[in-house]
């Protein structure tokens, strides 16, 4: 509980100006790469099917040949509960001379915003690492396909274009941009991905901006070429900032995605949005004010998100 004993000093006349930790917002960030939803049940859940494959030449006189549609188990997303508050003496409420309270329940809803962030970027730190519903990471090289295949959304070295697992540079960036376009759905067929968004950390961001923003070929990674080269990318990416995207695989090396917005399903699910509230305890006086939320977060396919851990050459 906040008590005057505690923060005596609030409460003297003459006091000019009270410091804490309160600091300007940015505009959110998870919002930019996960499809935000309103949910109105306990638990979301996903099908993924397969759909047909290609078709088969028809003999003039010979019967359709049938295909059934494969799918998977089903692919839940169940909210969870996080709230969070603090309480004030009564007198506390009564004698408090700098507006400080209200201050506490501004640094209330940024301790809630930093957990929403915090949580959507869970997903993209575990990319690399963590398990998902086929048994690998969000982001690898051995996707088990509905059809028994494989497929990779992890940057390969091919054909000497780009380096596996590479950093961020240009020949690395359009190596990914044409084997991204080569992903296929669940019977093998081309999803034709087009990627809008290059998602990066704090530490690749001028990198980034200055591959996909200027308008002549940065020398990053292209093996010297001149800067008067045209920039084929230049315009073609957006680049997103994820101040929480934390993950590095080694010192100095830094991951980063491309995704194509209207393929992937990465999805943050909100089942209550952030509410606050504010009761006084009948025995003790004292003020209570809390927020609350609930949500769940995560992806139901990995297609249409492609990326490198960043540990390879440039």
């Amino acid at each position: 509980m906040i008590t005057s004993a505690q923060y005596g000093r609030l409460l003297e006349p003459g006091l000019r100006k009270v410091f804490m930790e309160t600091y300007n917002e940015i505009p959110e960030q998870y919002s930019k790469v996960f499809n935000v939803q309103d949910s109105k049940k306990a638990i979301e859940t996903d099908y993924r099917m397969g759909g047909f494959g290609l078709f088969e030449k028809k003999e003039s006189a010979g019967a359709v040949k049938y295909q059934d549609p494969t799918d998977s188990q089903p692919l839940q997303y169940i909210h969870e509960e996080f709230a969070s508050g603090f309480s004030v003496e009564r007198k506390m409420v009564d004698d408090e001379q700098y507006n400080q309270l209200n201050k506490m329940s501004a640094a209330l809803g940024r301790s809630a915003r930093a957990t929403i962030e915090t949580k959507a970027a869970d997903v993209l730190n575990g990319a690399f690492t963590t398990a998902g519903f086929d048994g690998q990471p969000l982001i690898s090289n051995a996707h088990v396909r509905l059809d028994k295949g494989t497929m990779s959304n992890l940057l390969q070295a091919t054909d000497g274009a780009g380096a596996a697992n590479g950093a961020l540079s240009d020949r690395n960036l359009k190596a990914a941009l044409v084997q991204m376009r080569r992903q296929v759905d669940d019977r093998g067929i081309l999803i034709q991905t087009s990627p809008k968004l290059l998602v990066v950390p704090p530490s690749l961001e001028y990198i980034a901006r200055t591959l996909v923003e200027s308008s002549a070929l940065s020398t990053t990674g292209n093996g010297g070429t001149y800067n008067s080269d045209k920039n084929v990318i230049n315009g073609r990416l957006q680049v997103v900032v994820m101040d929480y995207f934390t993950y590095t695989q080694a010192a100095g090396k830094y991951p980063w995605l491309l995704i194509d917005p209207t393929v992937a399903q990465l999805n943050f699910f909100w089942r209550k949005r952030l509410e606050f509230g504010n009761d006084r305890d009948f025995s003790t006086k004292a003020y209570k004010y809390d927020a609350y939320m609930r949500f769940s977060v995560g992806y139901s396919d990995y297609r249409g998100v492609f990326g490198s851990d960043g540990s390879g050459a440039a």
